[in-house]
């Protein structure tokens, strides 16, 4: 800046108590505290939302160590052995059931024909009964001695009855056994050897891809850091708002200043304003100037930041990414172990069921089995009586002999009961032994449940702690980048800040004028406003730009101007 000119030093300078920035120094400073203070925000949340992700990538790293993942591989390889054999063991009990549902058809035919023989005894009791009564030689001892054989008759059709109730819940049961079996069946063929093959290969893989996923874990792990420290660097870079409304603030209180300076005329109060004036605007272009610089240097850094987000998604989807049916590769592991978790809860289920009904059978054959032998002591009194008739008939003489002959076929249809129920206590015998067979056979699936349970457990940790991370990196990585992009574009303050800084300072310098004013009669008035507004300083540069403007216009005078002790902005340091 140079002393004025003659031309100029005869300029009228009019005074112009509200100064033609005002407005807008406040409108900008509002926008500096506003937009900083958004921009912090967002900043704030990429931060937090890259810790997370860096959180997510260490918890990866630890839970699929090296140890975890071998000790899953030879768990998921036993289980597949196991679910291997299930096949053979699944027929071998289903033939069972076959055959216990097939003894239970045998009961039934048999109940069927001791009934058959129970009514040719009863008809036969009846008869007795009947010509007993039409011979006076019979007497009363013989009609008794026939309605004792039709009570006891009666009681074995009592038994028969109960017999046949507890043979058709059996039979139910045997029933809803096969069903399920031959259900357990379907499913067997459709998930074997699918399923065991599936945790082989599974296995193989989770052993093999643990290398990758360690090496890319501990890269992107590494990128997401320096991502981070930038984040973080840019924050703080973000003083540069804060700087630049001190400075606006500065300008606004000289601007106060020089509102009403007293004992001078309004000559020399315009060129006092017209001085100070010109001092803020170069305040103004200066700050402007640093303004555009840093804001361009974080921006620059914001672009950096997103192309390192980027690549940090593009590690992501290399190392965890869906494989072709769109799924991850612990989400495809997931669903073998479930299916084969299921297949063997179903396993277990129809041993459970098959042990039931074994119970329930062997427990039904107990009890039909005490039927019968109280059918076969009826059947015992019933064929006694029949002799004893046969006796007592042959004493009476020719009038007794029908009733000898009815006793007689009496007595040999007893014999075709026992005859039936002879089989039927064979065939109770053989399901006696198949549900004992039933019971006893070791649960072959036991392994496979006990490998896959243990298994399962450990992958559910790993979709815990490690497939939900992978399902959360993607939605986590790209709330980074959103995040980040948001910010970049928060940080485009040039046109609503930069261009107001410009604005004011090219008024403030147009209100001046083109030439500055001379200084002859104000001397001791702008020293005194200038050394107060220069202990409004914080900064570096304001002091600079002022000493440049004294020396310009006051050379003979050497400013002398405080330095405080608030911190200088030198971003040189935060900026990387």
């Amino acid at each position: 800046m140079g002393r004025a000119s003659s031309s100029a030093a005869q300029r009228l300078y009019p005074v112009d108590i509200a100064s033609p920035v005002a407005g807008r120094l406040e409108a900008a400073r509002g926008a500096v505290e506003r937009r900083f203070v958004e921009a912090g925000e967002v900043l704030a949340h990429a931060v937090d939302g890259v810790g997370r992700l860096i959180s997510s990538l260490d918890s990866l790293g630890r839970a699929l160590d090296p140890a975890t993942v071998e000790a899953t591989a030879a768990e998921l390889k036993a289980a597949a052995e196991s679910l291997t054999a299930l096949p053979q063991r699944h027929e071998h009990r289903r033939r069972t059931v076959e055959r216990m549902t097939g003894q239970g058809e045998d009961l039934r035919s048999g109940v069927d024909e001791m009934r058959r023989q129970m009514g040719y005894l009863w008809v036969f009791a009846v008869s007795i009964k009947i010509s007993a009564a039409g011979v006076s030689e019979a007497g009363l001892e013989l009609g008794v001695f026939a309605q004792e054989i039709c009570d006891r008759i009666e009681q074995g059709r009592n038994q028969l009855g109960g017999f046949d109730t507890e043979l058709k819940v059996l039979s139910s049961e045997l029933v809803a056994a096969q069903k399920q079996e031959q259900s357990l069946a379907g499913r067997c063929e459709s998930l074997l050897p699918a399923v065991p093959d599936g945790l082989v290969s599974g296995a193989q893989a989770l052993v093999t891809q643990h290398g990758q996923i360690a090496a890319a874990a501990h890269e992107v792990a590494g990128l997401a850091r320096q991502i981070h420290k930038k984040v973080g660097a840019v924050l703080g870079a973000l003083q540069i708002g804060d700087i630049t409304r001190q400075r606006i603030e500065h300008v606004q209180a000289a601007l106060a200043l020089i509102d009403d300076v007293p004992g001078l005329t309004p000559e020399q109060h315009g060129r006092l304003q017209a001085l100070i004036h010109r001092l803020l605007a170069a305040q103004l272009e200066a700050a402007a100037a640093d303004f555009h610089h840093d804001v361009q240097r974080i921006g620059r850094n914001m672009s950096d930041m997103a192309t390192d987000a980027g690549e940090l998604l593009r590690l992501r989807d290399l190392a965890f990414g869906g494989g072709e049916d769109g799924r991850g590769f612990l989400q495809r592991m997931e669903g073998h172990v479930t299916q084969a978790l299921g297949l063997v809860s179903e396993m277990e289920a129809a041993d459970h069921a098959a042990a039931t009904v074994a119970g329930s059978a062997a427990a039904a054959a107990a009890a039909l089995n005490t039927r019968i032998v109280g059918l076969q002591g009826i059947r015992t009194d019933v064929q006694q009586m029949a002799l004893n008739t046969m006796l007592k008939s042959g004493r009476i003489g020719d009038s007794g002999k029908p009733l000898s002959v009815i006793a007689m076929e009496l007595r040999s249809h007893a014999s075709l009961l026992d005859q039936s129920a002879q089989a039927t206590m064979a065939t109770l015998g053989d399901l006696t032994g198949e549900a004992r067979a039933l019971v006893d056979t070791p649960a072959g699936e036991s392994g496979a449940g006990q490998a896959l349970t243990a298994a399962s457990a450990r992958l559910r940790d790993a979709a815990d702690g490690v497939a939900v991370d992978l399902r959360t990196l993607a939605a986590l990585g790209a709330a980074v980048v959103g995040d980040l992009e948001k910010a970049s574009a928060s940080l485009d303050f040039q046109i609503e800040i930069g261009a107001a800084l410009d604005d004011a300072a090219a008024a403030l310098a147009d209100w001046a004028g083109p030439e500055l004013p001379g200084v002859e009669g104000v001397e001791a008035v702008l020293d005194d406003v200038a050394g107060r507004i220069a202990k409004s300083y914080t900064m570096a540069q304001e002091r600079n730009v002022h000493r440049a403007f004294i020396e310009g216009v006051r050379p003979e005078v050497e400013a002398a101007i405080p330095t405080p002790q608030a911190a200088e902005d030198e971003l040189d340091g935060v900026l990387f």
